[in-house]
């Protein structure tokens, strides 16, 4: 068989064999680690909702000049904070648990294959297989650990946007639109102005994904030729590193890559600044009109603020990692190219 380039290895080869820990020996593990996982995203989602619920009560009380109440919202605010904590604590102890028990039962596995097929680290490179030792150790955790966080991130989302989409339809009411009564309008609102600002992200993020794979296979070629080289790299008498011609390549190859990376990272950022500063104001522009008529409270209209932010954020979350995406790929991909080669190039 012919060489393998490690963007031509499906992701579907690293998933397949990545998810073999849910079935293998370490299968109840896994399982009480992951169930773990997930229940505490759904404890974190309960916190946020009696949050936004608080903030309904402590404003309130705030425009009513209710100084018992606001006492009393501010204690309760305490106990929440201290459940927030509890949450977030307990959320950590089962990613990282989890992430680290499925790296290591993966990096074995791979180990293991590698010394089974009697595959040499030059015959690996002849199939374009560079660094093994760093895609098995970097690579792989890399991948997992995004995995992770990653399908957790896609978990809360569904979680939080489907549940502050409930309270903004229930608290926004109607409104009436050109003439037309428009039931659950900032629902409407909510999915068009993130509709528009994930359009934009896409745009941006879509050749970034690209630039950061790329940076990615750059970094592994210059790494080998590190390893495989370092010991013909010799000092001049003046002490100056004689860098041979193919050295001085890849450091203008790294710079090429990593400047487009840098390029499309600040296109991103000064978008996703821009906004954060125009969507908390949104909400408020919304509901002003029935504030002023008197149909809603200020609490009213800081819950639904608080709730247009989650689901507007919520709803951006692919937008928002595609970064994060852009190194699993690359990393999966690098992992599985190792796997497959050695699943198909046994000596």
């Amino acid at each position: 068989m012919g060489a393998v380039p490690y963007r031509s290895v499906s992701i579907r080869h690293f998933l397949k064999a990545a998810f073999m820990f849910w079935r293998g020996t370490e299968k109840t593990r896994a399982y009480f680690l992951g169930i773990g996982f997930v229940f505490s995203l759904i404890a974190n989602l309960g916190m946020a909702l009696l949050i936004n619920r608080w903030s309904k009560g402590f404003f309130d009380a705030l425009q009513a000049h209710q100084l018992d109440d606001i006492m009393q919202s501010i204690k309760l605010l305490a106990v929440l904070a201290l459940g927030t904590a509890i949450t977030a604590i307990i959320t950590v102890q089962f990613r990282m648990r989890l992430q680290l028990a499925w790296r290591l039962w993966m990096m074995s596995n791979l180990v293991d294959r590698w010394i089974a097929s009697s595959l040499s680290r030059e015959h690996l490179m002849i199939h374009l297989i560079d660094n093994p030792e760093a895609r098995i150790s970097e690579d792989g955790r890399i991948a997992i650990e995004l995995l992770v966080e990653l399908g957790g991130g896609m978990i809360y989302t569904l979680l939080i946007s489907s549940s502050f989409i409930i309270v903004l339809w229930d608290i926004g009411g109607r409104a009436m639109i050109f003439g037309y009564t428009v039931h659950g309008y900032l629902v409407y609102a909510v999915l068009a102005y993130t509709s528009l600002t994930s359009i934009g992200m896409l745009l941006l993020c879509v050749p970034l994904v690209k630039n950061v794979e790329e940076k990615a296979a750059a970094e592994g070629h210059f790494r080998y030729y590190l390893t495989e080289n370092i010991h013909h790299l010799v000092l001049s008498p003046n002490n100056d590193l004689l860098q041979p011609i193919e050295l001085n390549g890849f450091f203008e190859l790294l710079l090429k890559k990593w400047t487009s990376v840098i390029r499309g990272q600040t296109k991103i950022i000064s978008f996703a600044t821009t906004n954060n500063l125009i969507a908390p104001i949104i909400p408020v522009v919304l509901c002003a009109p029935k504030y002023l008529s008197g149909e809603m409270s200020l609490g009213d209209i800081m819950q639904i603020a608080a709730a247009f932010l989650q689901v507007q954020t919520s709803l951006n979350w692919l937008a928002d990692n595609a970064f994060s995406l852009a190194n699993w790929s690359a990393s999966a991909r690098r992992v599985a190219a190792l796997d497959h080669t050695m699943i198909n190039q046994k000596l």
